[in-house]
């Protein structure tokens, strides 16, 4: 017989209840996003790269902030892991055209069922590398400078949270870690207390902005009492901190609080443990072994003055001074910087005749020395001077400028121009319209040139204005208002100097007294009289060019003649700089050359009598002023040079040999074997010195030190 047993409805009510309360928490945790974040994890949907300058950006896009790691398992080598973020809609490699990175490859794999992206950067050179997230943007950012990351061969992780903050206290804690920092503003706050405890200050600015601080045991009671109203936290910060003698040491997001004398005491000892880690690293330098490389220059300079010496070699020893003539300035070349960089027992020799270094030092010097060369030993670009040495009327330099200042303004004079004996002409020009290409700049000011255009002189323009000045020079020329004389064109490198002459020779006769009262006797000597124009380009970044001109015209005076019939010579000299646009013109002129002709007509026979004469002759005089302009066009030629990798450059020959010490020879004819001499504490092996009939005197590898002292040649 079966028994049924009923449930009160009290209970039968709640039951029904818990069912639908289980329900309806099961639907709400499969719509929740906990549930369909982990049903569906983040996706990397598309990696971009791009270069800014010197520094390499690569974007991984995301549908959700990504937590990620970045790792550096060598010096040439990024590792991003993406933990959890599903990177199968990404290609397995991507191009970069940047000159530090050589592959992007990206990889996708499952680990304890969880999907795991990673993308490993592979660089041409050591380089430093800083990460950030922008919302579901990860940017990776490479800068050149590979010193910190080179120190050791493997960094230890670092490993970054999950970006997404849980309040807003953890975007005011990146705010924190910021301070100290140049131009940073906090939050404004507001604060009204009196005798308060310092400690319970920063622990109010802790909860409210997020800041860490750690208070020193230095630090005891401290009454503040302040009122400001709308101050950033951090300036409110440091008023407190000042006011009671405190100070704060920054390290990330962690601000330690000190008193004064307590940083100021462990800055000291910062300073000697830096002071002992030197000293110390100087000892160890006195016991690494040397050796001795040959570096080969394509482009720079070893030396200046050093290099035109008789000697075939000369030297710089570590720790020394500098010898004569190789002083710093541009004709100095790269010898005194690397001179700077040696230790105490390195030296450098200066091959001229192939322009190659020869450096003794320990290795991790001469590595430096290396990468230094390589960065200094690039081509520099050139730049095309062309000049037009034009003689004109003074009128075609007044309707030149009348014609160009329709379109261009007045670029100036140029900086620090001085004049010697040289007639100095203003020029103002009117605002006009400016079609593309010319010069843009404004007018000048008012008082400090004519109000209406005189000359050309001064006159800069684009690359349209320089067609337009040869075209009107051009037809000048047909007119018969101008002439040009010459047209020289050179190219000199970045700041070299370029110089253009022309000109003639005139006899100077010199008296010498005769010997045992004999006659006197004379030498001739010619001396120049020429026009000499020198030019030294400059390239900016902006891609103009700064040049320094330096104009000198001598000519012949015939009016002061001595006894000898010896001409004086008369010298006008003129200095500028001036800022000129690849392509463009600048105008340099003012150089006066007057020119008196005597024409006289008269009738043979009727012309020599006496006051009656002048009725039957003519006498005219001609004077004609001409004017010296020099058009001066610069054009720069940059070489085609994209940068190299330093550890496959072609350009730079290195050879390295350890250079044995002076040994007695055996004997050749009884094969009697050298002596060998000990290289240090423990006796060494020595190698054989190579030989000239070796087919490799210079070998490129070492495995054997060299003594202390460099052997003498």
């Amino acid at each position: 017989m079966a028994h049924t047993t009923k449930l009160p409805a009290a209970a039968a009510r709640g039951v029904l209840v818990l069912l639908l309360v289980v329900a309806l928490g099961q639907m709400a945790l499969g719509n929740s996003p906990v549930g369909a974040a982990a049903a569906k994890p983040p996706v990397a949907t598309s990696v971009r790269a791009a270069v800014d300058g010197t520094t390499t950006l690569i974007t991984i896009e995301g549908t959700a902030p990504m937590p990620y790691t970045v790792k550096r398992p060598d010096r040439l080598h990024v590792l991003v892991e993406l933990p959890g973020v599903d990177g199968s809609q990404l290609s397995p490699s991507y191009g970069v055209a940047s000159p530090l990175v050589e592959s992007l490859t990206v990889k996708h794999a499952l680990r304890e069922n969880e999907p795991v992206a990673s993308l490993q950067v592979t660089l041409r050179e050591p380089a430093r590398d800083r990460s950030r997230l922008e919302g579901t943007r990860l940017v990776l950012e490479l800068l050149p400078g590979g010193d910190a990351a080179s120190n050791s061969p493997a960094d230890p992780a670092q490993t970054r949270p999950s970006p997404t903050p849980a309040s807003g206290q953890a975007t005011q804690s990146s705010q924190g870690a910021q301070y100290g920092q140049a131009g940073f503003v906090g939050e404004p706050i507001n604060l009204n207390v009196v005798n308060a405890d310092i400690r319970d200050l920063l622990n109010y600015i802790t909860e409210q902005y997020g800041v860490n601080f750690v208070v020193d045991a230095s630090v005891q009671r401290v009454p503040v009492t302040i009122n400001v109203t709308d101050v950033p936290w951090n300036f409110a910060l440091d008023s407190i901190l000042k006011a009671n003698r405190l100070g704060v040491e920054v390290n990330g997001n962690i601000l330690r609080v000190a008193t004064l004398q307590v940083l100021k005491d462990e800055a000291k000892i910062r300073a000697e443990e830096e002071s002992a880690r030197t000293e110390l690293r100087a000892a160890q330098l006195l016991n690494q072994p040397l050796f001795t490389e040959f570096i080969r220059l394509n482009y720079a300079r070893a030396s200046g003055s050093l290099a035109s010496t008789s000697a075939g070699a000369d030297s710089f020893t570590g720790g020394g001074t500098s010898s004569a003539g190789a002083g710093t300035g541009g004709d100095a070349g790269i010898l005194p910087i690397i001179k700077r960089r040696l230790s105490a027992r390195g030296a450098v020799e200066v091959d001229s005749r192939s322009n190659t270094l020869i450096v003794t030092d320990v290795r991790e010097n001469i590595e430096s020395i290396h990468r230094l060369i390589q960065l200094l030993d690039q081509p520099e670009p050139q730049v095309e001077i062309e000049t037009r040495i034009v003689v004109a009327n003074r009128s075609f330099s007044r309707d030149l400028g009348v014609q160009l200042s329709a379109a261009v303004f007045n670029l100036g004079r140029g900086a620090g121009a001085t004049f010697e004996n040289f007639t100095n002409t203003q020029t103002g020009l009117q605002p006009g319209s400016l079609p593309g290409g010319l010069a843009n700049t404004p007018p000048p000011s008012p008082g400090l040139g004519a109000t209406s255009p005189t000359t050309v002189i001064g006159l800069t323009t684009g690359i349209f204005g320089t067609a337009q000045i040869g075209a009107l020079i051009t037809a000048a020329e047909s007119k018969g208002q101008a002439k040009v004389v010459a047209t020289p064109r050179v190219t000199a490198l970045n700041n070299r100097s370029a110089q253009i002459e022309s000109g003639a020779q005139i006899p100077v006769i010199t008296p010498q007294s005769g010997t045992g009262g004999g006659s006197s006797v004379f030498t001739t000597t010619f001396v120049s009289v020429p026009l000499r124009l020198s030019i030294t380009p400059q390239i900016t970044d902006a891609g103009t060019v700064i040049l320094r001109v330096t104009m000198e015209n001598n000519t012949v005076n015939r009016t002061f003649v001595n006894a000898l019939g010896t001409p004086g010579i008369d010298t006008q000299r003129m200095q500028t700089e001036v800022l000129v646009p690849d392509g463009g013109t600048t105008v340099v002129g003012g150089v006066l050359n007057d020119r008196e002709t005597d024409a006289q007509n008269r009738t043979p026979g009727l012309a020599s009598l006496p006051v009656l004469g002048n009725l039957f002759k003519r006498k005219t005089v001609t004077r004609n002023t001409d004017e010296i302009l020099f058009f001066i066009t610069p054009r720069i030629y940059r070489p085609d040079y994209q940068g190299r990798r330093v550890d496959t450059e072609p350009a730079t020959t290195t050879r390295s040999v350890t250079l044995p010490q002076p040994v007695p020879l055996g004997n050749p004819e009884t094969n009697t074997p050298a002596t060998a001499v000990p290289a240090g504490p423990t006796q060494q092996q020595q190698s054989p010195a190579p030989t000239l009939n070796q087919p490799n005197y210079y070998p490129t590898t070492t495995s054997e030190p060299q003594q202390t002292t460099p052997p003498q040649s």
